[in-house]
C-alpha cells in the first residue's frame, strides 16, 4: 500500500471529508462505548472522527499511511482543544504493542488480498469486551451508481456475509445494510449504499 495518492489529496487546504464526524460513528459510540474509553480508528485520515470522538471525552489515537491527513489531525484536535495521539501506519502491516476498548473504521477501503489484515489486526488490538464501529460502502455502491464516493472498484467494498465470516456471530451487536445520504465534505455527498457493523470481542 502506497501513500501517495492520499498525500496528494490531503495536502489541498479543505477537509476532503468535512469536519463532522460521521453520522454512524455520532450516533452509536455514546450507545455502546464506557466514558473515557481508549478508542483507535483506523485509517483516520483528516481527524473528522478521532477529534469529535477526543470531544465527547474518549482517549483516541488516530492512525493513518498519509503523513498530510495526520499533520490535518493535529491542526483540527488543536483548533478544538483537545488532545488526539497520532500513529503513522500501514494498517495491512501494523504491529502493535498495545491494546484498546474500541475500534472505528469508516470507508477504510482495502483490495479483497488485503482485508483479512485488517480483519487480523482488529482482533490483535482489541481488548475483551471491547468494540468495533465501523461503515464501510457495499458493492452497489457502484453496481447500482451511486455517485457520493468510494473507490471504483466493486470488490475493494464490504459485504455483510464478509464481515460475518471474519467476526463472530455472537458478537455482532448490529450488523445492516444502509442507504444513508451522506455530507461529509467534496468527498462524500450524496445517497449511498453501506454496511454497518457493531461487534464486541466476547473474549
Amino acid at each position: 500500500m502506497r501513500p501517495e495518492r492520499w498525500n496528494q489529496r490531503f495536502a489541498e487546504p479543505t477537509f476532503l471529508y468535512g469536519t463532522e464526524p460521521n453520522a454512524f460513528v455520532a450516533e452509536v459510540a455514546p450507545r455502546y462505548l464506557r466514558p473515557g474509553a481508549e478508542i483507535v480508528e483506523l485509517g483516520a485520515g483528516e481527524g473528522r472522527n478521532a477529534v469529535w470522538l477526543a470531544r465527547q471525552g474518549f482517549r483516541v489515537t488516530a492512525v493513518d499511511y498519509a503523513k498530510a491527513g495526520l499533520e490535518k489531525t493535529r491542526r483540527l484536535a488543536a483548533q478544538q482543544d483537545v488532545v488526539v495521539e497520532t500513529i503513522q501506519a500501514d494498517v495491512t502491516r501494523w504491529q502493535p504493542d498495545r491494546t484498546w476498548d474500541a475500534v472505528v473504521i469508516t470507508f477504510l477501503h482495502l483490495p479483497p488480498e488485503a482485508r483479512p489484515a485488517l480483519y487480523a489486526l482488529i482482533h490483535r488490538i482489541l481488548r475483551p469486551g471491547g468494540h468495533l464501529i465501523a461503515e464501510w460502502f457495499r458493492p452497489e455502491q457502484r453496481t447500482e451508481g451511486y455517485t457520493s464516493g468510494g473507490p471504483p472498484d466493486p470488490s475493494w467494498m464490504v459485504t455483510a456475509d464478509e464481515l460475518r465470516r471474519h467476526f463472530e456471530p455472537e458478537g455482532i451487536l448490529l450488523l445492516e445494510n444502509a442507504t444513508p445520504e451522506l455530507n461529509e465534505g467534496p468527498g462524500h455527498r450524496g445517497p449511498a449504499a453501506t454496511v454497518r457493523l457493531v461487534w464486541q470481542r466476547r473474549g
